[in-house]
């Protein structure tokens, strides 16, 4: 198992984005700092406090207040807050930075919903596929931080092939409510079922459709079409504390395989499973003697 380590910081890592400045730094309002709420700028408590800052300054001085604190602030770049993000490469904004009004903007939040399925970077870990920059739960739930601060959700290839191809995934309803490490999806299989914990707080803002007319498209492709649902956090940072990372999720991948090893050695006599390096893609159906309440409870609970 190689993997580059990275260290872990309090900053949620966002899949597929290279800037990760916040935009009043790179407005040149304060000093440079990274984004600590994954450029979920109206939701953000920096951003409250940058712009009742201003407001108190402002009252101070006796300057009028008859103009957002936004707009008074960002007029001095012009530059749309996507565009300081990073999200598009160029935009000036034209709606007087009342973002929360503005339709370009809602186009771009609506966009975050969309199954942004840009392919990760594999890596393998004792015979299981690894998703560089996901964040892993012990239940073997993925969770990737996204635009906006949604996070994207889904099962994790050592899941997937432990249990093999399902005949049904179910995921909760748009807009229920889900909490970290509490059931959430559920894998079906001939009469047999498998609760997924959810890796973070919050309420489901978008489903996979295409999982609920065919379930074996996570086996497929778990990391990036296989995906389950939207979550739209409520302690984001919170929660990531709680999650393997990077490295940390190899390690943790390669682990559980060995921990699985140990159980399999018991029932076949055969110590492992890899075949040319890479973990059978239905080791239940291989090996159904171990039991399906078994995998699910050393596994998935």
């Amino acid at each position: 198992m190689e993997t580059k380590d990275r260290k872990r910081t309090l900053q949620p890592v966002i899949f597929s984005m290279e800037n990760d400045q916040c935009v009043w730094g790179r407005a040149g309002v304060i000093k440079p700092t990274k984004c600590v709420n994954a450029f979920d700028c109206l939701g953000c408590s920096l951003d409250q406090r940058v712009l009742s800052n201003f407001d108190e300054q402002r009252k101070a001085g006796g300057r009028s207040a008859n103009r957002p604190a936004r707009m008074l602030l960002m007029m001095r770049t012009g530059k749309c807050r996507h565009m300081l993000s990073g999200r598009i490469p160029y935009g000036s904004c034209s709606y007087a930075y009342n973002c929360e009004k503005c339709p370009f903007d809602q186009m771009i939040e609506d966009t975050s919903y969309m199954p942004n399925v840009r392919h990760p970077e594999i890596e393998r870990a004792s015979g299981f596929d690894v998703a560089r920059n996901y964040y892993y739960h012990h239940g073997h739930t993925w969770a990737r931080v996204e635009y906006g601060g949604r996070v994207r959700v889904g099962l994790d290839d050592f899941a997937l092939r432990l249990l093999g191809p399902q005949d049904e995934i179910t995921i909760p309803a748009l807009g229920a409510t889900v909490g970290q490490s509490r059931p959430a999806a559920v894998l079906k299989r001939s009469g047999k079922e498998a609760a997924s914990l959810s890796p973070v707080d919050g309420h489901v803002v978008a489903t996979n459709n295409d999982i609920l007319k065919r379930a074996t498209i996570a086996n497929d492709a778990p990391y990036a079409e296989g995906w389950l649902m939207v979550i739209q956090p409520k302690s984001l940072r919170n929660n990531l504390k709680n999650l393997h990372f990077d490295s940390e999720g190899m390690a943790f991948i390669d682990n559980e395989a060995s921990r699985l090893s140990g159980l399999l050695s018991g029932v076949t006599g055969h110590p492992t499973m890899p075949t040319g390096g890479e973990a059978l893609k239905d080791i239940f159906g291989a090996v159904p003697d171990i039991g399906w309440d078994k995998l699910v409870h050393e596994f998935m609970e």
